[in-house]
């Protein structure tokens, strides 16, 4: 029974990994523009920056869930951000010369960084977190921080198993996408460009009618 919730972590870490978001996006860009090592590096980072969020969620999800509303500030940031960040992959990626070879050296030694920190810094995903948890806790079995640790552990690693498996998906598909035609990488950069401005339009009609 207890390895049940391995599985379930792996499941709510999958879900939330699914849609097109930062990280994502990130390592489908690394995998093109670099290899599918470097997108690896990302993902793993990300995976200890979805375990920091799931933990206080488990802990704090109460006080997180009142901060976030006191503080609509943030998500507006983050509006804006994706908003800007699609603009930029739409139109400006492809006129932009590419990176000189040292510069590029310098971004690969902080992919850790750069995953870690795409995780951490997404209020979304906090919020998803806390309802992930909410939900399960009232509906499937019991899961709180008075688990047992044995149950706690086999959790988290099921989150981060299933956090890295799908990043680790996208990279692969990054790296098909790298070897085909520079027009495929131009028609990919559109599309990454679409998801984050759609979900930013998303953000902002939640944001105004909630």
């Amino acid at each position: 029974m207890i390895i049940l919730y391995l599985f379930l972590g792996i499941l709510i870490a999958t879900i939330g990994a699914l849609p097109l978001g930062a990280v994502n996006l990130a390592v489908i860009n690394t995998s093109i523009k670099e290899n599918i090592n470097r997108a690896l590096s990302i993902a793993l980072a990300a995976g200890v920056g979805e375990l920091v969020l799931a933990f206080f969620a488990l802990h704090c999800s109460m006080e997180l869930s009142v901060f976030f509303q006191e503080n609509q500030w943030i998500q507006i940031s983050f509006i804006v951000v994706f908003f800007a960040v699609g603009v930029y992959f739409m139109w400006l990626i492809n006129k932009i010369k590419p990176i000189p070879k040292q510069r590029k050296i310098k971004l690969a030694n902080s992919k850790f960084l750069t995953g870690f920190s795409l995780a951490v810094l997404n209020p979304p995903v906090i919020v998803y977190w806390i309802l992930a948890i909410s939900l399960t806790d009232k509906y499937i079995f019991k899961l709180t921080s008075q688990n047992p640790l044995s149950s706690l552990l086999l959790f988290f690693l099921g989150i981060y198993l299933g956090k890295i498996g799908t990043l680790y998906f996208y990279g692969k598909w990054g790296n098909r996408m790298a070897n085909k035609k520079e027009d495929s990488k131009t028609k990919l950069h559109k599309i990454i460009g679409i998801a984050l401005i759609t979900l930013s339009i998303f953000q902002s009609i939640k944001f105004l009618t909630e």
